[in-house]
């Protein structure tokens, strides 16, 4: 019997239909069964483990790219520089790990609010994220999670996220069958803004240095 072949939406990792609910956010049934495990052992340590994103659809995607590029050439950048811009913390639509269901972007509820979380700097030194980023770096693996964008100089790619972690055992599967040419197609028959300027050598660039541009021990070649 032939193997079916996933779908267009399968291989880019777009497809919502079996992602489960957690705390107001879609993850894959595993990955939220693995993150309630870590949450409750992080609470036993005093840190609140909390959500503060998981799956991100290829429309939400494309606002955040889309309000950001219209932002950037509003402030009288430069197509090809707003696109950098944009480059150094969001992905382009359609290469978003967010998009799989299995990554996280997580802070601790215990710390005093803020307005704004997802900050490296609040995760260092006396910052309220602190306690977590030490708690997450000694003990993340134990239940599958790795931090996806290191403080690692010798990587490439995306600048450094100390809130996003991505659940391996599931996530290896969208590295393995990921196509960056199915999702260069995809992408350019959207029609988002700024996808006149990126053409296949920059989207391969792009490819290289950014989706592969993750910790080494989530690459596939230590898969």
């Amino acid at each position: 019997m032939a193997v079916a072949q996933p779908t267009l939406i399968q291989t880019l990792g777009l497809d919502d239909s079996h992602l489960v609910e957690l705390e107001g956010n879609l993850l894959t049934a595993k990955t939220a069964t693995a993150f309630c495990a870590m949450q409750a052992a992080a609470l036993q340590d005093g840190i609140d483990l909390q959500l503060v994103s998981a799956y991100r659809s290829f429309d939400r995607q494309k606002y955040i790219w889309e309000d950001k590029y219209k932002r950037y050439t509003a402030e009288g950048l430069s197509p090809k520089d707003a696109i950098e811009r944009i480059l150094q913390y969001s992905t382009i639509p359609g290469t978003s790990r967010h998009h799989w269901g299995t990554d996280i972007d997580v802070t601790d509820n215990n710390a005093p609010k803020q307005k704004r979380v997802l900050v490296s700097e609040k995760f260092h030194n006396n910052g309220p994220f602190a306690p977590l980023r030490k708690w997450m770096e000694k003990n993340a693996s134990k239940f599958g999670f790795y931090l996806v964008y290191t403080s690692d100089a010798s990587r490439t790619g995306f600048s450094y996220e100390p809130w996003h972690y991505s659940y391996l055992p599931e996530a290896q599967h969208y590295q393995k069958q990921y196509d960056s040419r199915t999702a260069f197609a995809y992408f350019k028959s959207v029609g988002i803004y700024g996808s006149a300027h990126i053409d296949v050598d920059f989207w391969e660039e792009y490819y290289t240095l950014f989706f592969k541009g993750i910790n080494v021990e989530l690459t596939t070649s230590n898969l």
